[in-house]
């Protein structure tokens, strides 16, 4: 009886062994996503997906220099990748996004790309679906009459001044530095004769965290959002996190790409709530900057709340640290 139990596994297994392979394929679906309208060098968006149970073993597309004829690819500072897990599916969904443009008008093809994977021993090719894309250009009046770009007008002193300093102000930068030595010098001597210090003692620097922190506060009362500044004020906020990370947490988050930030932040803050806070507004900003998303006045404020609680939090540590008594050396 064992023995028939044991041929009948054997003949199975052939057939679960071909099953495997076919799910294994099946579990693999890409596609792409791109605007298809814009005007002519605007920066539009295409998106390469792949869902799959094991995403880390299908090649994305590479992209480098032309996606078509006609059909550049725009400089950024990073990709744009991102991932999520469907508990239902149990399967991966990552992607991976370029910008690209136009700079003449008309209609273009959008091409197939080929995602490639290993299975089986086998290399498998999949390729997303071809599509169209057009760029307009601003519409120009060309009957109108020719204008000049600004009228006649007279030279002032102060251009004048500007050409003779492009002429010798060379030498005028040699005098002010001779001068500016001589100063010094003076200043050295009598300060040694009167027995003063030369160098007056500096105030000591505030920390990094009250630094951020009065950043916070100016940013505040310059009211970007409020006079729709609205990327320079997502700059500004994300410029003053990244320069805190940089100086209070050995964190090189002035160089690094907002995906590298992202990284290194879930590496150093277990607090999850202040964690997702921070990329929330790491988030909405690339969006503001690269997407042109205009979010509403309580977004905005929403991402100031975030930053200004994360640092009161900081400093709320640091004081809480320098309020414990030192351990006895004994």
């Amino acid at each position: 009886m064992k023995n028939k139990i044991t041929a009948c596994l054997l003949a199975l297994l052939p057939l679960s062994g071909w099953n495997a392979r076919v799910f294994a394929q099946e579990n693999v679906r890409v596609w792409a996503d791109f605007d298809t309208v814009g005007w002519v060098g605007d920066a539009l968006r295409l998106t390469f997906y792949c869902e799959s149970d094991q995403p880390e073993k299908v090649n994305f597309p590479v992209l480098d220099g032309n996606i078509a004829p006609k059909l550049q690819l725009v400089p950024e500072d990073s990709l744009r990748t991102a991932s999520s897990f469907n508990t239902a599916s149990q399967l991966h969904t990552r992607s991976l996004t370029y910008h690209f443009s136009a700079y003449e008008e008309g209609a273009y093809a959008m091409p197939a790309f080929r995602f490639e994977y290993v299975d089986h021993d086998s290399l498998v090719y999949l390729h997303t679906d071809t599509g169209s894309v057009r760029f307009f250009s601003p519409v120009v009046d060309t009957t109108a009459n020719i204008k000049d770009i600004h009228s006649v007008f007279d030279v002032t002193g102060g251009e004048l001044w500007r050409e003779y300093f492009a002429k010798y102000g060379f030498w005028l930068w040699i005098l002010l530095g001779l001068a500016g030595m001589v100063a010094v010098a003076v200043y050295v001597l009598r300060r040694y004769r009167k027995n003063q210090p030369v160098f007056m003692p500096q105030k000591p620097a505030l920390p990094p965290v009250e630094q951020a922190l009065t950043a916070m506060k100016i940013l505040k009362e310059k009211q970007l959002w409020q006079q729709n500044r609205i990327k320079e004020y997502y700059t500004e906020l994300t410029d003053i996190l990244r320069q805190y990370l940089a100086s209070d947490m050995d964190i090189a988050a002035v160089e690094m790409t907002n995906e590298e930030l992202g990284d290194a932040l879930k590496e150093n803050l277990p607090d999850k709530p202040v964690l997702q806070d921070l990329l929330a507004v790491l988030d909405m900003s690339v969006l503001v900057k690269f997407a042109k998303v205009q979010p509403q006045p309580a977004d905005h404020e929403a991402c100031f709340d975030k930053i200004l609680r994360f640092l009161e939090l900081q400093k709320q540590e640091k004081n809480r640290k320098n309020d414990q008594p030192e351990p006895d050396s004994k």
